[in-house]
């Protein structure tokens, strides 16, 4: 019996949620911490949608949006969690939408969906707009008139992914983000 509750001890504090750590991660802005198996564990185990939440947006910034799926669904106790389920969902539904325009060639034109703050979603009402160039397999994109993402396709067998480069002023490619 006293290994038993000392085992449970141990169990409890190990999995433990810090909560001035998740704060700290945040304002670190080191988000892959936060989107992580425990965290959405706990926020399911306490039916916590602010916990549950919080992880939805670290998984967003880290851009872990494939994440969001069980999010969204879970997302419905109370009109706020279903606001958000609605803007999560918008996101992942862009970033399949303009996948399957890229890499499978659908025309996905006339499908216009709500705008978000993300930039799989500036890219996708550009595309699906035509506001863009395309240059062989490289997709260009501009923001106030200067080139602002680079999208194209890399074959990752068994995946093909979704490339997006952002681009600086001098077209460097400051940051790069993969999708499939």
């Amino acid at each position: 019996m006293r290994y038993f509750l000392i085992f449970t001890f141990l169990f409890l504090q190990l999995n433990a949620l810090d909560i001035d750590k998740l704060e700290d991660y945040i304002i670190k802005e080191q988000y892959a911490k936060v989107c992580n198996n425990n965290i959405y564990n706990i926020a399911m185990k306490n039916q916590d949608d602010g916990l549950l939440n919080l992880y939805a947006i670290a998984c967003l910034r880290s851009d872990f949006i494939n994440k969001l799926a069980p999010v969204i669904i879970t997302m419905r106790k109370s009109k706020e969690a279903r606001d958000n389920a609605i803007y999560y969902s918008t996101i992942l539904y862009k970033k399949k939408l303009l996948y399957s325009a890229i890499v499978d060639g659908v025309d996905i034109s006339a499908i216009k969906l709500p705008k978000c703050d993300y930039v799989l979603s500036d890219i996708y009402d550009d595309y699906v707009s035509g506001n863009y160039e395309k240059k062989g397999d490289n997709y260009y994109f501009k923001k106030d008139g200067k080139y602002k993402y680079l999208v194209n396709t890399k074959y990752d067998l068994p995946y093909v992914k979704l490339i997006v480069n952002v681009l600086g002023d001098n077209l460097n490619i400051i940051e790069k983000k993969e999708y499939w």
